[in-house]
């Protein structure tokens, strides 16, 4: 994949429909697991990186599993924590490193995790997503929040949102609020006016309630909540639920700090 293409993935733009500012306006998404099933993803991302790892920087490859690479990634995210929430930059750091370790020309890590940014960003959307995004776009303001490095144009999701927000663009992931809280800037709205959806308890939900965000957790596979954490406002199994949690959050005018 060319480097513009994901460089610039998250800079969609729509037209903003009017809100009464009354109300719940902007809703936003996590990402994985939310949209679209994570997992196979990364894994498969993970193997076709480390293939081309093996053709172009064989040495490197020779002596460095797919494991083992992802340990180091973590060794430099404790050593370098301006790194840590930006995981592109924190791939191409690691390999650069190696690169220069092993006699390479450290400029080939950036075409290397493009090729993994590539894989990782082409993903099968749960069934309810294209529809649902679509109906919502019509009465709210969408935007993405999410702690990873998706290409949301190659994932077949940018012209939804009105933006996305990343740590490579804010320098902290959920649950720190200030991804939430930066979005609220970038909408010019406060906490009653956002609602966000995600999968994750501690980096969605939680983060929510730091914000003092209102939130739904979409819980696709009947996990059980964990006790030690604050619940969300909602649950559901599916996107397709969501349509009756607003109407019943706009008519009983919940407050997020309820």
């Amino acid at each position: 994949m060319r480097e513009a293409a994901w460089a610039h993935a998250l800079d969609y733009r729509i037209v903003r429909p009017h809100f009464d500012p009354a109300v719940i306006e902007l809703l936003s998404f996590d990402l994985d697991d939310t949209l679209w099933d994570a997992g196979p993803v990364l894994v498969r991302a993970e193997r076709i990186q480390h293939e081309w790892v093996a053709r172009h920087l064989p040495r490197i490859a020779a002596a460095h599993t797919v494991e083992e690479l992802q340990a180091r990634r973590r060794q430099l995210a404790r050593e370098e924590p301006a790194l840590a929430h930006d995981f592109t930059r924190l791939r191409i750091a690691a390999l650069e490193a190696l690169c220069a370790d092993y006699g390479y020309d450290p400029a080939l890590a950036v075409t290397a995790v493009g090729v993994f940014l590539e894989v990782r960003s082409t993903v099968t959307l749960y069934d309810e997503v294209d529809a649902v995004l679509r109906d919502l776009g019509r009465n709210y303001r969408l935007v993405a929040l999410t702690n990873g490095n998706t290409d949301l144009v190659r994932a077949g999701v940018a012209h939804y949102f009105e933006f996305a927000l990343s740590p490579a663009d804010t320098g902290t992931s959920k649950p720190d609020p200030a991804m939430f809280e930066a979005a609220m800037t970038r909408a010019g709205i406060g906490p009653d006016a956002m609602l966000h959806i995600g999968d994750e308890p501690w980096y969605d939900i939680e983060g929510a309630h730091r914000a003092n965000v209102r939130s739904v957790w979409i819980n696709r596979d009947a996990r059980a909540w964990p006790d030690e954490r604050r619940r969300a406002h909602a649950e559901i199994a599916s996107l397709r639920e969501l349509d009756a949690v607003l109407q019943r959050m706009h008519d009983n005018q919940e407050s997020p700090h309820a």
